[in-house]
């Protein structure tokens, strides 16, 4: 329930805004599942179709899955269910062991027709693999447009029409564009109302914290939901950087903590409530929300959107928070 307090001769009145809280769950609500019913109904047209490829590339291979060709094989099958959160997302696919070191011999002992990589990972062990199968390389997240300016949105769009070809499903491929395309919009339409600044914030100890912008996932998602992005500062190749607390202190923001899978559990309330971490200015007014992360960060259309579900949903939850501090 959001309040809106303000003066008034006799005392502080105080409207209540449930009806349209309700109303922006509501097309929230509708949005997710829209968006789940073209998904599962594109998935199960294609249920029994796996194609022939090999990959080392989370996001290559959950959009292959997510047109409903899931590889044949993955290396980090276990550490990629560890971040989406989900056993078993990928279905009828070998796992060959460890991301950085995948069981060669295991897939020569059942060449698929392609081996997929996103370089510079596993550039090293190209040589081993051209005598398994054919390689074909999909740069991502280090690719910059014309500009010079990242350009992710577009990467992983040309990415899943790529591999919609190489399976031999494009029209699925053109499918699941459009559902995303859609999605977003509808995701954008039900947070038109929200126009605070949100600052993307991952804790990695009492002193150090990454934040997001562009050519990241995350910065990209902010972009597409018409969410302007808190983080002015410089960033890495990955659109990432790693900062202080100090910087943190003067912006002005609803601040949005990214949990890692891999931290102990209440790890970022128990940094919140220790050191300096508790004196940021939105930490203090409680302007801020904790979200899950269930996608990796250096994934496609399929990461995208489930960051994008999860941001939304947190943050129509905590609209009263959010409107009241600005």
């Amino acid at each position: 329930m959001m309040a809106l307090c303000y003066p008034h001769k006799t005392g502080m009145i105080v409207k209540l805004f449930d009806r349209s809280i309700r109303q922006k769950s509501v097309a929230l609500a509708v949005a997710l599942l829209i968006g789940l019913m073209m998904s599962k109904a594109l998935s199960a047209s294609n249920e029994n179709s796996v194609a022939p490829l090999a990959t080392f590339d989370f996001a290559i291979a959950e959009t292959l899955n997510a047109i409903g060709n899931p590889p044949r094989f993955l290396s980090g099958l276990e550490g990629y269910e560890t971040y989406s959160r989900q056993s078993g997302i990928i279905p009828n696919t070998t796992n060959l062991g460890f991301r950085h070191l995948p069981n060669l011999e295991l897939l020569a002992s059942d060449p698929p027709q392609h081996i997929l990589i996103s370089p510079p990972a596993h550039a090293s062990l190209l040589p081993r693999l051209r005598k398994i199968a054919g390689v074909k390389e999909y740069p991502l997240y280090n690719h910059a447009d014309i500009d010079g300016d990242p350009n992710g949105w577009e990467t992983i769009k040309e990415l899943t029409r790529q591999l919609g070809d190489l399976a031999g499903n494009p029209s699925a491929a053109e499918n699941y564009i459009e559902q995303s395309n859609e999605h977003f919009a509808s995701l954008k339409r039900a947070l038109n109302d929200i126009d605070s600044p949100v600052l993307l914030v991952r804790l990695l100890d009492e002193r150090h914290a990454r934040v997001y912008g562009a050519g990241s996932v995350e910065g990209m998602v902010l972009n597409h939901l018409g969410l302007q992005n808190a983080w002015q500062g410089d960033l890495g190749q990955w659109g990432m950087t790693t900062v202080s607390a100090t910087p943190l202190f003067d912006i002005e923001s609803t601040l949005v903590f990214l949990d890692s899978p891999y931290g102990p559990d209440g790890g970022v309330r128990q940094l919140l409530s220790d050191g300096q971490w508790r004196h940021l200015p939105s930490v203090e007014q409680g302007n801020y929300t904790i979200i899950p992360v269930n996608y990796w960060s250096w994934g496609g259309l399929p990461a995208a959107r489930r960051f994008a579900d999860s941001l939304a949903s947190h943050l129509i939850e905590d609209g009263n928070t959010i409107d009241s501090y600005q």
